[in-house]
């Protein structure tokens, strides 16, 4: 509902990456240019991603004055400062992967910068995305050398500090609902469910909105100075926090019902669109 924006209330934007702004990882020129319009503006261009930021490409993290990494337990400015940071301890960390794997995930581990993967993770990501397409492995090369170890989950246990986020791959929806229930009944953790039976797990309480509003106590706005857009479930609590919220044409159906306005697809530069059109430039 595009009559309930103000544009002069925002303070804080906050994107999304994959199949909001970014395609086959990059940055068009057109949603790069609005990005910095906003930023000149004086509004908080904050990207709010699943990713760690060690998988961000350098050149899209210049266009972020703030960043909510995966799931917003990292939140950092531009220049490297920890605003907040909230992570798994590794005996959590080990229950959980025990957890997941009793359900049949395929399972990685992102902290310190690096990500602890199982082969039969690394397999899955490979087939069912554009990892080994040229363009992201050329858009990515800066940031993924020497990120990715394989681990056993002894090694969690013994050595992992700062664990960010688990993100898991299973065979089918019923498992992941299943895995979900447990986690939710005996770990402190915080189990996001998407639609390609994959689930990212942060520290209880931990998401991207929580993140988002952390942001606003260090910047004094509050959730309706927020605008956010995003495309997948991970999204869904950010989008419902923001004061406005915006879905791709590409979204999951549960982000179309959410927000309150839908843009182009990612592949036609529907956060440029949406920008343009709801800040009148």
């Amino acid at each position: 509902m595009i009559e309930n924006f103000d544009p002069k209330s925002i303070r804080i934007a906050a994107f999304d990456l994959d199949g909001t702004t970014l395609q086959d990882g990059y940055l068009s020129p057109a949603v790069e240019k609005a990005l910095r319009t906003l930023a000149k503006m004086g509004i908080a261009v904050t990207v709010a991603t699943g990713r760690d930021i060690s998988q961000i490409p350098l050149n899209v993290l210049d266009c972020f004055q703030y960043r909510v990494t995966t799931n917003g337990a990292s939140v950092t400015d531009k220049s490297g400062n920890v605003l907040s940071e909230h992570t798994i301890d590794a005996k959590t960390a080990y229950d959980t992967l025990c957890t997941v794997r009793r359900h049949g995930a395929k399972t990685a581990v992102y902290y310190n910068g690096y990500v602890l993967a199982s082969p039969a993770f690394l397999l899955r990501l490979l087939r069912r995305t554009n990892y080994l397409n040229k363009s992201h492995r050329k858009t990515t090369k800066s940031v993924r050398k020497g990120k990715i170890r394989f681990f056993s989950h002894q090694y969690v246990r013994r050595q992992a500090k700062d664990v960010y986020k688990i993100q898991c791959f299973f065979k089918s929806n019923a498992n992941q609902e299943a895995a979900a229930r447990e986690l939710e009944r005996t770990l402190p953790v915080n189990p996001c469910m998407l639609e390609d039976a994959s689930m990212e797990i942060s520290y209880k309480g931990v998401s991207k909105a929580h993140g988002l509003l952390e942001l606003c106590e260090s910047l004094g706005c509050k959730a309706e100075n927020i605008i956010a857009f995003g495309d997948s479930a991970n999204d869904l609590e950010l989008l419902k926090t923001a004061g406005f919220s915006v879905g791709m044409g590409n979204a999951e159906q549960c982000v179309k019902n959410t927000v309150d306005y839908i843009t182009d697809p990612v592949t036609e530069d529907g956060v440029a669109t949406a920008i343009s059109h709801l800040f009148s430039l």
